[in-house]
């Protein structure tokens, strides 16, 4: 397993940006409107699993391995990674494309942190973070997590508190 811890994520991103950008936070992050592609990717490949083995276990795997197929197309139709970095720098918000491959960007927006508008609101222990950059009118909706389950969370709690205060 990858180190998701805070340093570790900074220097991922500090190494993604280049040109010795000091990141003061960075946090796992998703498109939010990924979670519809999984859900139903899931749904197709439950019912092809359990169809073609007549099995639970095979719908339930079928199910999982669907949401995930589902997932990773959207999200490279996109042109993003599934798991994508919300990168805090002092003067910029930056989403960065991760393990791409040089299929895509790395660099997928930049909002400026003096005009940007973050909101977050509560899914459980789901967040959706919305950057709105009024001037532009460049929105995006991202999905993370404050799970105590998910030691990839802690990125996200320091991101969320950043840009909510």
């Amino acid at each position: 397993m990858a180190d998701s811890s805070e340093a570790a994520l900074i220097a991922e991103a500090e190494g993604l940006l280049g040109d010795g950008e000091k990141v003061v936070a960075a946090g796992h992050f998703g498109l939010a409107s990924l979670r519809g592609a999984h859900l139903a990717g899931g749904v197709v490949g439950g019912l092809a699993g359990a169809v073609a083995v007549d099995d639970v276990l095979s719908g339930a795997l079928g199910a999982g391995l669907g949401g995930l197929a589902a997932t990773h197309s959207a999200a490279e139709a996109q042109g993003v990674t599934v798991k994508m970095l919300v990168a805090v720098t002092a003067d910029t918000i930056h989403l960065l494309n991760r393990d791409t491959g040089g299929r895509l960007q790395t660099v997928v927006a930049s909002f400026p942190r003096s005009t940007t508008t973050a909101t977050v609101s509560k899914v459980g222990l789901s967040r959706i973070l919305t950057l709105t950059e009024p001037a532009s009118g460049a929105t995006v909706e991202l999905h993370g997590s404050v799970s105590w389950l998910s030691a990839q969370s802690a990125g996200d709690k320091v991101v969320l508190g950043l840009l909510e205060g």
